[in-house]
């Protein structure tokens, strides 16, 4: 048996002009479905997958991917930052460590009005390194000393830019006097060196980041830390290296070489984020898989069809010679053309249509709610090869079925009256 000529009976078969026009009708109609099925899955996919990689660009571009610290906010001594420096230094994936002082306090600008905010005191000759990209970098705030960066909506809210004096006073610092006024006693002045695009509404609202020493100075607090910020290579797991720290500090402790400390992942924290939207591009893609399904019963009739159609041309084929075999491989041969074919036009169309949208046709989101504002699309060629060769041996299964019709015709009774 030729592979060649099986492949020119299926082709003439399909698209003989010798067939009925509601059977060629129906033939196109199969490829348009499978097709469509196919755009559908890549397109949803590759939004969907973009969609999480920008939430995490964005969340790893302002906080390093993994950070030590001691479980109920109790502050790092000197000796648990060596400690844990030097345990980092064994790891071939970890780059750098820098000390954190994070607590809330309450800022002031010239607006008149008061935010909460966070405020996170950083060493920055070495934080901008920890995180990715240049979101940090490109600020060179390095040496300035008591400065202060902003998101764009907090400085909105205070009145403030580039240049000016916020008043920030420690939510620590406050206690409440006999008559119940609020008293502040420590007020510390920082001067506004950049008000950047953090990239997520919730950062830009509510986060102050500034030097160790200004930090320390507004808490009044001795303490050397609050955490530990843990630089990862880029190549490395932060979900699997924070595993094997967390372990290995916990194994220390339990020797008593140091106090209870623990790692985890920056992303770790966002894990309900993450999990709700690998179950939605679930459910999506499993709603989506039906038109592929529909376009498959679609693909049966058409297939019918064409053995009815031909019905005699098989039984000439039996008689000639033919073996069951080559019948059955010309019937599946006939499903993956027209799979084949739904596959590569389906493909091209998403890739076509993901293409326009990223670079002319921008979908456009509420930074406030989806902490982005352009949905981009992700193309990812593992992705498009696997629907399209699932897309392909459903089809070839799928002809399996009139393909055994086929052979069951007798050839005398096929040609019985030719």
């Amino acid at each position: 048996m030729k592979f060649s000529l099986v492949i020119r009976i299926a082709m003439r078969q399909i698209f003989s002009r010798s067939n009925s026009g509601f059977v060629r009708t129906v033939s196109s109609l199969s490829i348009a479905g499978i097709a469509i099925g196919v755009a559908a899955l890549v397109i949803l996919n590759s939004f969907m997958d973009g969609f999480s990689t920008s939430i995490l660009k964005q969340l790893s571009s302002i906080h390093p991917p993994m950070e030590v610290r001691i479980p109920g906010g109790f502050p790092l001594e000197p000796d648990d930052i060596r400690f844990a420096a030097n345990l980092a230094a064994m790891s071939e994936n970890i780059t750098f460590i820098s000390p954190v002082l994070e607590k809330t306090a309450v800022a002031a600008g010239n607006s008149g009005d008061v935010a909460g905010v966070r405020v996170r005191g950083v060493d920055w000759d070495v934080e901008p390194s920890l995180v990715s990209g240049e979101r940090l970098s490109n600020l060179n705030i390095s040496g300035q000393g008591a400065v202060a960066v902003l998101g764009t909506a907090l400085s909105e809210r205070l009145g403030v830019s580039r240049g000016d004096t916020i008043r920030l006073a420690s939510t620590d610092a406050t206690q409440f006097s006999a008559m119940g006024r609020l008293l502040v006693d420590t007020i510390v002045s920082v001067s506004v060196s950049a008000v950047t695009d953090f990239g997520i509404d919730e950062y830009n609202s509510a986060v102050i980041i500034t030097d160790l020493t200004t930090a320390s100075l507004l808490f009044r607090d001795p303490v050397s830390a609050t955490s530990l910020s843990v630089g990862l290579s880029q190549e490395a797991d932060p979900v699997s290296e924070a595993e094997s720290m967390s372990a290995t500090l916990r194994e220390s402790y339990i020797a008593g070489e140091s106090e209870y400390m623990v790692c985890s992942a920056f992303i770790s924290t966002h894990r309900n984020l993450f999990a709700a939207l690998g179950l939605e591009k679930l459910g999506m893609t499993i709603v989506l898989a039906l038109i592929s399904v529909v376009a498959m019963l679609n693909l049966l009739s058409a297939l019918n069809m064409i053995a009815i159609e031909h019905r005699r041309d098989t039984g000439v084929l039996r008689s000639m010679g033919a073996s069951p075999e080559m019948i059955i491989s010309t019937g599946l041969m006939q499903g993956g053309i027209i799979g084949l074919s739904g596959a590569l036009a389906g493909s091209i169309f998403a890739v076509v249509a993901i293409t326009l949208i990223n670079n002319f046709f921008p979908i456009r989101l509420e930074s406030s709610v989806y902490w982005i504002d352009v949905l981009p699309g992700q193309l990812q060629p593992l992705l498009i090869l696997s629907i399209g060769f699932a897309t392909v041996a459903a089809c070839f299964i799928a002809s399996l079925f009139p393909a055994l019709h086929a052979i069951k015709v007798s050839p005398s009774e096929a040609v019985r009256y030719e």
